[in-house]
């Protein structure tokens, strides 16, 4: 019997769930440096992510003090697993949240303790250094224990320089600006750029990373037009989303006239940019719908996909972002950042039903994120 070829290990290997390769990596040194190369790491990936496998849901409490995190396949919403969070959480004092994720990495907000990306899979985590004082004294801090409109955050990756950043935005008490900084994995360091030429009035959502580009929901600080923008993770300009059309061909709230909204989430949903539009004015019906751009950066691409009467709907929805499709496409994951308890809605049907996963809490805020072996630095 032949030998079993040896260049046929990587190409197995690369087939397995992380938990796997960890206990692997114990087999012998030549594996056990296989595992670790970083050629490997982006097969793995790259493998996960095109058999669309390995993705998880990721259960963040968003109501009690609780010092584990909790994820599930989010296929078949089985194998809940547990692990420390990176931030332990204390009776009256902030709690941590996850602001984005990427690759398998998550990165993890503290108000007090600053940002660490983690990766959950391979139980890592890198603490971000603090930022300088002179940026950090100046600014407007809010009392809080979750959003704020003065601390605006994003995590992303360099796809150009393939660098994963964090972007932190600080309302300024001596200026009428948002001070900028971004933090490099590559270096390991904070930097100050341009300051931010929208307002973020409200602030219900951190940044949606999508096409090299972190998103957020603001208003042009001279005419205060509500916008779409991003910030580009390489060139390092801000630019406005184009919008789509003010108004639905198909008004199912019944008014003759109802195009005043504000936009409230921007988020991620099927690799395409999405936005919740919040109607709280309509004369008929308070209700919030959900925009996706099919096309990015094509305004002809805005597709309305859902509507939300508030008066109906089995959860809050005040902050409602969509978090992902089902496997089958034809439901939506929805939550509202936290303190409540996510939804499915049927698109076929518009039925809904609570996200109930049995041994995990149940009012938390959502995120997919992708089990990998990426560093953490």
């Amino acid at each position: 019997m032949s030998p079993f070829p040896t260049d046929m290990i990587p190409n197995i290997l690369c087939r397995l769930p992380v938990k796997t390769l960890l206990r692997f990596k114990c087999v012998s040194k030549p594996w056990g440096s296989l595992i670790d190369d970083s050629h490997f790491v982006k097969s793995h990936l790259h493998q996960s992510l095109k058999t669309n496998n390995n993705v998880k849901l990721f259960l963040d409490n968003g109501a009690e003090i609780d010092d584990n995190a909790y994820a599930v396949d989010f296929d078949s919403l089985n194998y809940l697993v547990q692990f420390p969070r990176p931030f332990t959480a204390e009776i009256t004092k902030y709690r941590s949240r996850i602001i984005g994720s990427y690759n398998g990495l998550l990165a993890v907000y503290h108000r007090e303790k600053g940002i660490a990306l983690w990766n959950p899979s391979t139980r890592k985590c890198h603490y971000l250094p603090a930022l300088d004082e002179d940026i950090s004294m100046d600014h407007d801090t809010i009392p809080g224990y979750n959003y704020d409109n003065s601390t605006i955050l994003g995590f992303g990756y360099d796809n150009i320089t393939e660098d994963y950043k964090v972007v932190k935005m600080l309302r300024s008490k001596t200026q009428n600006c948002f001070k900028v900084t971004i933090y490099s994995q590559k270096s390991n360091t904070w930097r100050r750029i341009k300051d931010c030429p929208y307002d973020i009035p409200i602030n219900y959502n951190d940044g949606a990373y999508i096409n090299n580009a972190i998103h957020w929901v603001g208003d042009e600080i001279l005419s205060g037009r509500n916008v779409i923008f991003g910030l580009h993770l390489n060139t390092e300009e801000y630019f406005e989303v184009p919008e789509g059309k003010r108004s639905s061909e198909d008004k199912k709230c019944g008014a003759y006239y109802c195009e005043g909204f504000s936009y409230m989430n921007v988020g991620v949903l099927g690799g395409c940019l999405c936005v919740s539009r919040d109607f709280s004015s309509c004369p008929i019906e308070d209700h919030v719908n959900i925009w996706v751009m099919k096309e990015y950066g094509v305004k002809e691409s805005w597709t309305e996909l859902l509507y939300l009467s508030r008066n109906q709907w089995v959860t809050n929805i005040f902050h409602t972002r969509a978090v992902g499709y089902a496997r089958d496409g034809n439901k939506v994951l929805l939550d509202d950042g936290g303190g409540q308890q996510p939804a499915w809605f049927n698109l076929e049907d518009e039925s809904s039903h609570l996200l109930c996963i049995p041994g995990a809490p149940q009012l938390v805020s959502t995120i997919i994120y992708v089990e990998s072996l990426v560093s953490v630095s």
